[in-house]
């Protein structure tokens, strides 16, 4: 009698153990209110697709701007038409390229969420394991006095099954938040693109001049930093005025492409060339000295192709001093140009 008694006091503690265990906590409570956390995915593709029709509406307005140009080249009313569209789509790639950055860090972030999440579940599959073990623990006992044996092995079989549904669905975040990582990168370069393309001029290919002075900042920081020779050259194409009035503006804008063409043939490639107006250019150029920039362009004028629209440049030079700024080096530049064409 005193064994059966002890047996029933077992049986007895064993029931109430498993009627008054807690359930995980709540960010735990299992895949029903971990995939409630999920969503925003369907947004995300949205502004894609914003992004996508919004690119396409500035190519085309790009595109109608040039088309205008070329058929009326002459007429400056409809070339101030179409540099207000051109200048009205660069804006709107600086709006794209400044979405795709706040999508990107969106989707950084739901990335981050997934793995959070994805956490969550391996510890609810942990839990549900450990669970499992404990009741096939207590299936041998009650085995043993044949109370509820079919019940609790069909529990461990339901606790398994969680587990690796459980298991299933933070491999599926996995992918997915992998996945948002990969688009958020695409969508870096994108907007790193769409900067770039901003910044550069689109009949030259030299940097405009906003975006151009601000690197020259830069290049000037950086000389300061490192104790480097810093050369500017200004340069200016004689006689734009005349070929746009006697051959069309086409043919001038063919000087210009081809006076950047020859600039860039003397320059390196990590050189910083600037459009600063009309006719007006500025050379950046790090590491080298006033007489070797001069011996680089001065036959630059005889280099440029004979014909119609032959042209000739201006140049003026200066090396940056202590505690002269970007536009102090520019203006002595501009000022040693005037000076050569006096003498």
């Amino acid at each position: 009698m005193t064994s059966e008694r002890s047996h029933e006091v077992v049986l007895a503690g064993e029931r109430e153990r498993m009627r008054t265990h807690k359930a995980p906590p709540p960010g735990e409570a299992g895949p029903e209110s971990v995939d409630e956390h999920l969503g925003g995915a369907e947004t995300l593709s949205d502004r894609d697709q914003t992004f996508s029709d919004r690119d396409q509406q500035a190519s085309d307005e790009d595109q109608a701007a040039s088309d205008r140009d070329h058929e009326r080249s002459s007429d400056s009313a409809t070339r101030a038409r179409t540099t207000a569209v051109r200048a009205g789509t660069t804006r709107e790639r600086l709006g794209v390229g400044h979405l795709r950055e706040e999508t990107a860090i969106e989707r950084d972030r739901a990335a981050r969420e997934r793995d959070e999440l994805a956490a969550r579940r391996d510890r609810d599959a942990e839990f549900a394991d450990k669970r499992a073990l404990d009741l096939d623990h207590t299936q041998t006992l009650l085995d043993r006095y044949t109370v509820r044996l079919e019940e609790l092995r069909a529990r461990g079989i339901e606790g398994r099954e969680r587990a690796a549904r459980d298991r299933e669905r933070a491999a599926h975040d996995r992918r997915q938040a992998a996945r948002d990582r990969e688009l958020g990168a695409r969508d870096r370069e994108e907007s790193r693109e769409d900067r770039e393309h901003a910044g550069t001029d689109e009949l030259t290919g030299a940097r405009r001049r906003g975006v151009g002075l601000e690197e020259l900042e830069r290049e000037i920081d950086r000389a300061r930093r490192t104790g480097e020779t810093l050369v500017v050259a200004y340069v200016d194409v004689d006689g734009l005025k005349r070929v746009n009035d006697e051959h069309g503006h086409s043919a001038g804008d063919e000087l210009l492409r081809e006076t950047v063409e020859g600039l860039r043939h003397h320059m390196r490639s990590y050189d910083l060339l600037v459009r600063l107006g009309g006719d007006e250019f500025l050379c950046v150029l790090p590491g080298v000295s006033v007489d070797e920039v001069w011996r680089r362009f001065h036959d630059l004028g005889s280099e440029l192709p004979a014909g119609p629209t032959v042209g000739s440049i201006s140049l003026g030079l200066s090396e940056l001093r202590d505690g002269e700024g970007a536009q102090e080096l520019i203006d002595r530049a501009d000022r040693n140009l005037l000076a050569a064409r006096g003498r």
